[in-house]
């Protein structure tokens, strides 16, 4: 392209003079194509282009021979001297801008176009090289074993390897002078990269003492322009691996998490570890020492995981492993080239976390497996259990009867002062017929209790049974809830024997009556052996008692039951809250509030 503009200047010109009248000199135009041709291709240029004008005039004064002059053949000696002034002036320029600017331009123009950074790297070598003064050039890849290593070079070198201190591996992440590396060589240590740590080292002992300083600084500015096209060679390469590397990624989990089975599941994890480093993978488990999937050594593995925090990269028997959880106390290895763990241990966790998340639903799938089978023959077993209990409830209900009836008789023969074992007894009896009946009773239209008033008398009969001390936070006003006093009343006996029950003694119960917009909240707090968080949503059940509680505290499991059924019969919600074994327990449950009827 250059060529061919430069032709392209001549012919035009050569046309022009043709034309032009011989009168007006139009031979000055060819001093346009000489300075062109000088920037072009320097003094050579100038020169060429030259010769090329003085064939050109002459061919087009021979053309014009009728009209040419002898005085017009000496713009012939003008162009040449204009030529060799034009080719003089390049030469000086280029002497004086070659090796700072013109040079670095050349030499970016030629590395531009190189994407490998191996290859680039050789090629920045090689140019650096080029300059004058310079004896060797070489790239230094900084290890954290304190080595040096040449990886590219040009002219003089060092040994393969250098050793250097730490502090000098701390110094090599910017500018060193050579002569602090080593001593009987001169020049700088340049930084050229980050990841991979590189340097360049430039040797200019070829230099004069003048004019090194002027070699140094020129070498210095090319390698500066040179570092990021070095950065950018790494990183392009590094993204496109890694797109490679997360598209096997992908890959990997997909064939993990469609395993059916955990041994599957287990196996296709060691396969595709060990694809993801090149290398083999193994599944142990680091209390045991056992290995469930790999041939790798389970012992050191499994030694290894115990001392460090996953995930790691240890050396076992010589060899680098990449070390991580894959929960409940099991542990993925994989041995392979150490650059490649050091970058690949990452996916291996992600890989190893989806594995987990598999394995979890498996193992969950296989419990919930098997708890169907045994709850079906539990099933079995309960359902001729719970008949049992209510033939023998409804026949204990049934001979109750007769003695209540005759106590009744008795109690109403004695003074007012037992008005409330009279009214005791007729709650009894309420209750027994509803435990007689298909289904309890909801609440009616017209029921309502002063949840105050039916607090205090309950504290007042749970003293009276167990001795327990009660303290009331409640409203001085009424709390009228929509609930009649007999289910009331059983509700809050049976939390406050609960709290008597599982309380030490001394140890006082604390009741609170709270009054809200549309409900109230009653709760019974105990500072007793508490409820383990488990069981917490199991507790309401029918039958149901904690493990370990009915060793200490006798009972059938269905009082709390039996307070779920009548609030939530009544429209109200009850809760269970503790914080753990030994920390007490609250019961919390809500009424709505009784409708206010107007005065009659």
């Amino acid at each position: 392209m250059p060529l061919a503009g430069a032709a392209v200047d001549l012919v035009a010109i050569t046309a022009l003079v043709y034309a032009f009248p011989l009168a007006l000199a139009p031979w000055a135009l060819y001093v346009f194509a000489i300075g062109a041709a000088a920037l072009r291709f320097g003094p050579v240029g100038a020169v060429g282009m030259t010769a090329l004008a003085v064939v050109g005039f002459d061919a087009a004064l021979a053309i014009r021979a009728g009209e040419a002059r002898a005085t017009d053949l000496w713009a012939v000696q003008a162009l040449i001297a204009i030529g060799l002034v034009v080719a003089e002036i390049a030469w000086a320029l280029g002497r004086k801008t070659a090796d700072p600017a013109v040079g670095r331009a050349r030499a970016m123009g030629a590395l531009v176009r190189i994407r490998e950074p191996e290859a680039l790297l050789g090629a920045a070598v090689a140019e650096v090289a080029r300059s004058s003064g310079v004896r060797g050039v070489w790239v230094w890849a900084r290890g954290p074993d304190h080595r040096l290593r040449v990886t590219a070079a040009s002219g003089v070198t060092p040994a393969v390897e250098t050793v250097v201190s730490a502090d000098m591996l701390r110094r090599l992440h910017g500018v060193v002078p050579l002569d602090r590396v080593i001593p009987e060589q001169s020049g700088l240590v340049i930084p050229v990269s980050i990841d991979p740590p590189l340097s360049i080292a430039v040797d200019v002992a070829g230099a004069s003492k003048d004019d090194r300083a002027a070699v140094v600084a020129a070498a210095r500015d090319l390698v500066a322009d040179i570092a990021p096209l070095v950065s950018v060679a790494f990183e392009r390469t590094g993204l496109a691996e890694d797109g490679t590397a997360l598209v096997s990624l992908a890959s990997a989990i997909g064939r993990v998490t469609s395993e059916r089975t955990q041994a599957g599941a287990f196996a296709s994890l060691v396969v595709e570890a060990g694809h993801l480093v090149e290398g083999q993978a193994a599944i142990v488990r680091s209390h045991e020492g056992t290995a469930i999937a790999g041939d790798l050594d389970a012992a050191a593995i499994a030694q290894a995981a115990r001392d460090r925090r996953l995930p790691s990269i240890a050396m076992i028997a010589g060899a680098q492993l990449a070390l991580v959880g894959l929960g409940e106390g099991r542990v993925l290895a994989a041995v392979g080239d150490p650059d490649r763990l050091a970058m690949r241990i990452t996916h291996l966790e992600r890989l190893a976390f989806a594995a987990r998340d598999r394995l979890a639903l498996l193992a969950e799938r296989d419990e919930i497996q098997r708890s169907a089978q045994e709850l079906g023959r539990d099933v079995e077993h309960l359902g001729g259990a719970l008949r049992a209990r209510e033939d023998a409830l409804a026949t204990a209900v049934h001979e109750l009867r007769n003695p209540l009836t005759a106590v009744h008789g008795y109690a109403t023969l004695m003074s007012r002062n037992l008005t409330a074992v009279q009214g005791q007894l007729k709650q009894l009896e309420r209750l027994m017929a509803d435990l007689l009946s298909s289904e309890q009773r909801g609440p009616g239209a017209d029921e309502s209790v002063d949840a105050v008033v039916e607090t205090r008398e309950a504290i007042a009969r749970a003293r009276v049974r167990s001795g327990v001390e009660v303290d009331l936070d409640a409203p001085d006003a009424p709390v009228l809830l929509a609930i009649d006093r007999a289910r009331f009343a059983q509700v809050l006996d049976n939390l406050l024997a609960n709290a008597a029950k599982y309380s030490p003694p001394n140890e006082p119960v604390v009741m609170r009556v709270e009054r809200g917009d549309q409900q109230a909240r009653i709760s019974v707090s105990d500072r007793g052996i508490g409820i383990p968080p488990e069981h917490l949503e199991r507790i309401f059940d029918r039958f149901y008692r904690v493990p370990g509680s009915s060793e200490e505290v006798s009972g059938q499991g269905l009082g709390l039951s039996i307070c779920r059924e009548i609030v939530a019969t009544h429209g109200g919600d009850i809760r269970a809250m503790s914080e753990g074994t030994g920390r007490g327990s609250t019961f919390t449950f809500t009424l709505p509030l009784a409708q206010e009827r107007a005065p009659a």
